[in-house]
């Protein structure tokens, strides 16, 4: 019975964070080497991206466990493994630590660990309780950890963004400013300009008007020139 209260204990753990993600704590048949074998799976929501390098780098922090699975020619990339390890919080003895992280699904990450003690002996929760749940507060511990951190990560790059922004705003309506005043400034010339060519035109005017005058002073003149009688010199 206290074994039945433990492993439904495990498949109902779920809380929220404020900052909008969820997580919940669950079991889940994952297939190892063609054996389906009951594990501890973590499930974020929205997705996390980094999750598994993070929880390699926090296992070798925190419990001195080297999660070398990917660094092996002849291990399948879908897992991380730690063989022979001891983790006092689960058991003295030496134990193989498998995980899967799964992130096929866009909406959310799914961090899926199992242990045992050897080929086959699979720590279950019906057969391991208390082993079992070590394992699952270990991962609690991971996440109570980790994803605080990962938010203040996320606000000081959103900060960093912003600042970023802001900075190139202020750059843009200095800029836009200083075009402000350009252009200002250039109505300010274009509008003399117009002034200087008004008063051009208007002397052009005069002239034209000048030179009409002459051309008619001229005629009169030549006329008059022609009309007059001829002297004759004898």
């Amino acid at each position: 019975m206290k074994t039945k209260i433990i492993y439904t204990a495990l498949t109902l753990f779920t809380f929220i964070f404020s900052y909008g993600q969820s997580v919940e704590f669950n079991t889940a048949l994952l297939e190892y080497e063609d054996e389906k074998v009951e594990s501890i799976t973590v499930i974020t929501k929205p997705q996390i991206e980094e999750l598994e390098s993070k929880f390699e780098n926090w296992m070798d922090e925190a419990y001195d466990v080297n999660l070398d699975g990917k660094k092996l020619l002849f291990f399948s990339k879908e897992f991380l493994t730690a063989n022979g390890v001891v983790i006092p919080k689960i058991s003295d003895k030496k134990i193989d630590l498998i995980v899967k992280v799964d992130n096929s699904n866009k909406d959310l990450t799914k961090l899926n660990v199992i242990s045992s003690y050897g080929y086959n002996n699979w720590i279950t929760p019906q057969d391991n309780p208390a082993e079992f749940l070590a394992m699952q507060d270990i991962l609690f511990e991971f996440v109570n950890d980790y994803l605080p951190e990962y938010y203040m990560e996320k606000i000081a790059k959103s900060k960093e963004m912003l600042k970023d922004l802001n900075e190139t705003r202020n750059d843009l309506n200095d800029e836009l400013t200083d075009n402000v005043e350009d252009i200002d400034k250039l109505h300010q010339e274009n509008g003399e300009l117009y002034e200087k060519l008004k008063k051009n035109q208007e002397r052009i005017n005069q002239a034209k008007q000048n030179i009409k005058k002459r051309n008619k002073e001229l005629e009169k003149i030549k006329s008059e020139v022609e009309d007059k009688p001829q002297i004759n010199n004898k």
